[in-house]
C-alpha cells in the first residue's frame, strides 16, 4: 500500500509538470565533459544501449555485420522481373575453426520478401562454406565472402529481410530494405537498376563482374564502372546516355554523355566514372537514356531514367558517418567550443578528417585495437536518434535525441499519451545512473520537449 501511495504521489507531480507547466525543481549543475565521457564509456561497456528497451519506432538492434545489395532487371520469364541479390560478409564477422593447416567457417543466409501489407511472398535459404589457409585472412576486413542469388518475381513494392547466421557462434545479423521491382514491359524504353562495379574482366566477349556490394567507392582510386541494361521495346537503333553524379547538396560533380547502339531488346552497358576525388559523403548517380533516332512516323521523344546512391567513406570512419561535415556538427554534445572550432577551421577535407580522427583518438578506450569503439557507439546513437526522433528537426538535434546520444537507451520508458488533464508525456528511467527525464508533447503533434530536469544538459535554465 505504501508503495502504491508513493507511486501515486510521483504521478501526481508529473501531472503538475505536464498539465500546468509548473517548475518543480531548478537544476543548475553543469554536466562536465569528462563525466559525460565516463557515462558514455560505461554504457558502451555495460551494453545498456542495445536492445533492452522498445523505443518509439521499434527496438534498436546491433548494426549489421555484412553488406547487401539488390538490383532489378528484366526477366526471361513472361511478365516477371528479376532481382539479383549479393551478400558480402567480412571474414571478421565469421567465426573460423581450425581444421588441420586451414581455417573453416560457415554461415547461413535467409532471404524473405514481403508485400507492404507484410504478406510473405518468397523465402529462400542457403549456406556458404568459407575456407582459408592463413590466419591473417580470418581477422582482416580486407577479406570477405561473397554470395549471390537471383529470383524471378512479379513487379511491385516489397520489403526485403536478409538474415545471416554464423554457424559456429550462432549469432544472427539482419538488414531490412524496401525495394521497388519495376515492370520493364510497359514502357517503350526502360532501364534496369545500376550496379557499382568493383572489378571488370573480359574473356573474349564474356565479361566477369564483381560488384561493390557496400556501395562505398572510397577505395576505387582509379574510378569505377557502372553496369545497367537498356530495354528497347521502341526498336530504337541507338540511345544517348547522360550520366551525372550529384552531391546531396545537388552540386554536380560528374557529367558524361555517350551514344550506344541498341540492336536488341536487352542491351548491356558499362560506363566508367572517372576518379573524382570526392569528399566523404553520399552521392546520387543518375543515368538518362534518350532515343537518338525516333522510329518512322513517331516524332515523340522516348526517354528513360535510372538512379542510385553511393557513398565515399574511409575505413577509419564508422559506417554510420556518411557526411564528415555533419559528423563534426554532431560532436556538439561532447566537444568543447574550441575543439569544434579547431576541426571546422581546417583547410581542406583531408585536414578536417585528420583533426576529426585526432579528436577521437584521444578518447579511444582501447588504442591497441584498430577500432575506436567509443566513436562507433556515439555515431550509432546519432543514427538511431535520426531514425527514431526526427520531427521538425533532425533526430539528433531534438531533446530526446540529445538524451539518447548522451546516455543510450533508457532502461525503462513510461508513456502517457492519453492521461486526463495532461499533455502527452514520457518518462525515461536510467536506474544505473540514478537519472530520469520527462518529455512533454506541448503541441500534440509528437514534438516531445525535455521538461525535467528543468535545465538542459549544459546547465542552462530551459
Amino acid at each position: 500500500m505504501q508503495q502504491n501511495t508513493i507511486c501515486m504521489q510521483k504521478r501526481s507531480r508529473f501531472h503538475r509538470w505536464v498539465g500546468e507547466g509548473r517548475v518543480l525543481m531548478q537544476f543548475s549543475v553543469r554536466f562536465p565533459w569528462r563525466l559525460l565521457m565516463v557515462v558514455l564509456i560505461a554504457t558502451v561497456g555495460a551494453g545498456i544501449a542495445r536492445g533492452q528497451v522498445e523505443m518509439r519506432r521499434g527496438v534498436e538492434k546491433d548494426p549489421p555485420t555484412f553488406f547487401f545489395d539488390a538490383m532489378c532487371y528484366s526477366s526471361d520469364k513472361g511478365d516477371k522481373s528479376r532481382i539479383d541479390m549479393y551478400v558480402q560478409i567480412p571474414h571478421t564477422a565469421i567465426k573460423f575453426a581450425k581444421e588441420g593447416d586451414n581455417f573453416f567457417g560457415r554461415y547461413d543466409v535467409t532471404l524473405s520478401a514481403f508485400t507492404p501489407s507484410e504478406q510473405l511472398v518468397l523465402e529462400q535459404n542457403w549456406s556458404k562454406d568459407v575456407r582459408v589457409d592463413n590466419f591473417v585472412r580470418t581477422t582482416s576486413n580486407r577479406f570477405y565472402s561473397l554470395t549471390q542469388r537471383s529470383i524471378d518475381i512479379d513487379p511491385g513494392q516489397y520489403h526485403l529481410l536478409i538474415q545471416v547466421r554464423d554457424f559456429e557462434s550462432q549469432k544472427t545479423s539482419e538488414i531490412r530494405r524496401a525495394l521497388v521491382v519495376t515492370d520493364f514491359n510497359k514502357d517503350p524504353l526502360s532501364m534496369s537498376d545500376i550496379m557499382l562495379v568493383n572489378r571488370l574482366s573480359t574473356d573474349g566477349e564474356r565479361k566477369s563482374i564483381v560488384p561493390i556490394v557496400s556501395g562505398n567507392v572510397a577505395q576505387q582510386t582509379d574510378g569505377f564502372f557502372t553496369f545497367f541494361e537498356v530495354y528497347n521495346r521502341a526498336k530504337a537503333d541507338s540511345v544517348e546516355l547522360t550520366v551525372k553524379v550529384r552531391s546531396m547538396k545537388n552540386e554536380e560533380v560528374f557529367h558524361h554523355v555517350q551514344v550506344e547502339g541498341t540492336p536488341e531488346y536487352k542491351n548491356q552497358s558499362f560506363v566508367k566514372i572517372d576518379p573524382l576525388n570526392l569528399s566523404t559523403g553520399t552521392y546520387v548517380l543518375t543515368v538518362d537514356a534518350r532515343q537518338v533516332h525516333p522510329t518512322e512516323g513517331d516524332s515523340s521523344e522516348v526517354i528513360a531514367q535510372t538512379s542510385r546512391t553511393f557513398s565515399v567513406r574511409t575505413d577509419d570512419l564508422p559506417a554510420a558517418v556518411l557526411d564528415l561535415s555533419k559528423a563534426v556538427d554532431q560532436l556538439l554534445y561532447i566537444a568543447r567550443d574550441n575543439e569544434l572550432r579547431y576541426i571546422r577551421d581546417a583547410e581542406g577535407e583531408e585536414e578536417r578528417r585528420r583533426r576529426f580522427l585526432e579528436f577521437w583518438s584521444k578518447r579511444d578506450p582501447d588504442p591497441q585495437t584498430p577500432r575506436n569503439e567509443l566513436m562507433e557507439e556515439y555515431y550509432l546513437r546519432v543514427e538511431h536518434a535520426n531514425k527514431s526522433f526526427t520531427h521538425y528537426l533532425e533526430g539528433w538535434r531534438t531533446d530526446m535525441g540529445m538524451v539518447y546520444i548522451r546516455f543510450g537507451a533508457p532502461e525503462n520508458v513510461e508513456r502517457h499519451p492519453f492521461d486526463q488533464n495532461a499533455k502527452p508525456y514520457e518518462v525515461w528511467y536510467y536506474y544505473q545512473l540514478n537519472r530520469q527525464f520527462v518529455f512533454v508533447d506541448e503541441t500534440g503533434f509528437g514534438d516531445y520537449r525535455l521538461r525535467y530536469p528543468t535545465t538542459d544538459l549544459w546547465g542552462r535554465i530551459r
